[in-house]
Formats: structure tokens, C-alpha cells, sequence
């Protein structure tokens, strides 16, 4: 030890330091890591490897903190989901602070589906939950989510037919590669919202 010290000393460079363990931030890493490949290519690209990559940690910490792919995929999808449901909070914010009409929530959709990354990703959740029971347990608690969100804003009917044309939106923009144009969100937004006592 003394002669390996001497050696450090002799060249001038001061030993590394170990950087210090943090589990927990490394498996979160791993999972941003499965959710942003999700968002860009779907749930069927997921591996072990690809995902390591991505997260830039060993290739053994992806089998180290998941037993299987399919729990690796899991997470990624409960990840986006999260995901999901913060850009919902953000919409449901500006709409609290007093911005309380169709335009406002048209212009929200508008931009949501405008990312096409975004919108890949809420296409692989829902592709995913038809095979996988346990993400579609994922998909039900954020569409029950959902609604509680609108719930301050319009009736729980209005709030399942607004979810229903989001999804629809969002399989359509995926397949034709362009949102809806503005005018027509804004059109089925006034549609839905129409008549609706929205709480100030």
C-alpha cells in the first residue's frame, strides 16, 4: 500500500475518488432510460443492453435491479405514464389560474399532439396495455387519474368524452404523422364543453 502511495505521489496525480453509491438514483436512471426509448420507438425495442446504454451505467445493473425485461419494460411504462400525467397537471394549472375556457384547453391539445415524441409514448402505453395486464392496471389509474383532474372544470360524462377524443387524437396523429388541425380541436373542444358550468 505504501509503495503503491509513493507511486501516486511520484506522478503527480492524486488518486480517484470512488464515487459514492447511490442505488436508488441508478435504478431511476434505468428506468428514464427504458421510458425515453418507449417514447422513441416503442415497447418491443426494449433490452437489457439498450437500455444500459442509454443510461450509460454497466450492462449488469439493468439484471441487478429488475429480474426480468418485462419488469424493466414495466417500469419505463409507469415512468411514461408519470410522465403523462404531469403534463396534464401543467395544462389543469394554467386552466386554474383562471384561463377557464376552450381556447386555452384546445391550445394545451394542440401543442400535446404537436410532439410527436409525446405522443408515441402515450400510443406504446396504450399498445402495451392490450397484451399486459399489469400495464393496463398502469393505464386505468391514470385514466382514473384524469378525471379527477377535470373534475373541477366539467362533469365526469364531459371528462370521458374529452379522454376519448385525446386518444383518438393521438392513434390519428400517430398514423398520419400530423395533429389534428387547430381549428378542428378547437371545434370538438367548445363541442364537449359546451354548456358546462366551469367552477371559478
Amino acid at each position: 500500500m505504501e509503495e503503491d502511495t509513493t507511486k501516486t505521489e511520484r506522478s503527480g496525480k492524486k488518486p480517484k475518488k470512488r464515487a459514492p453509491r447511490d442505488p436508488a438514483g441508478r435504478r431511476q436512471a434505468i428506468i428514464d432510460a427504458a421510458a425515453n426509448l418507449i417514447a422513441r420507438e416503442g415497447s418491443s425495442k426494449i433490452t437489457n443492453r439498450r437500455v444500459a446504454e442509454e443510461a450509460g451505467v454497466p450492462l449488469g445493473s439493468t439484471t441487478q435491479y429488475f429480474k426480468s425485461i418485462d419488469e424493466l419494460r414495466r417500469e419505463g411504462l409507469a415512468e411514461v405514464a408519470r410522465r403523462i400525467e404531469h403534463e396534464y397537471d401543467e395544462a389543469f394549472r394554467v386552466t386554474e389560474q383562471g384561463i377557464q375556457n376552450a381556447t386555452a384547453l384546445a391550445d394545451f391539445i394542440n401543442e400535446y399532439l404537436s410532439d410527436q415524441q409525446r405522443v408515441h409514448a402515450d400510443a406504446a402505453l396504450y399498445a402495451a396495455a392490450i397484451e399486459d395486464p399489469e400495464v393496463e392496471d398502469i393505464t386505468r389509474s391514470a385514466f382514473e387519474s384524469f378525471l379527477r383532474r377535470c373534475a373541477p372544470f366539467m362533469d365526469e360524462q364531459r371528462a370521458k368524452i374529452l379522454c376519448a377524443f385525446m386518444e383518438g387524437a393521438i392513434i390519428n396523429s400517430c398514423f398520419m404523422g400530423v395533429p389534428y388541425d387547430r381549428e378542428t380541436i378547437q371545434k370538438a373542444v367548445s363541442l364537449i364543453l359546451k354548456d358546462a358550468e366551469v367552477s371559478s
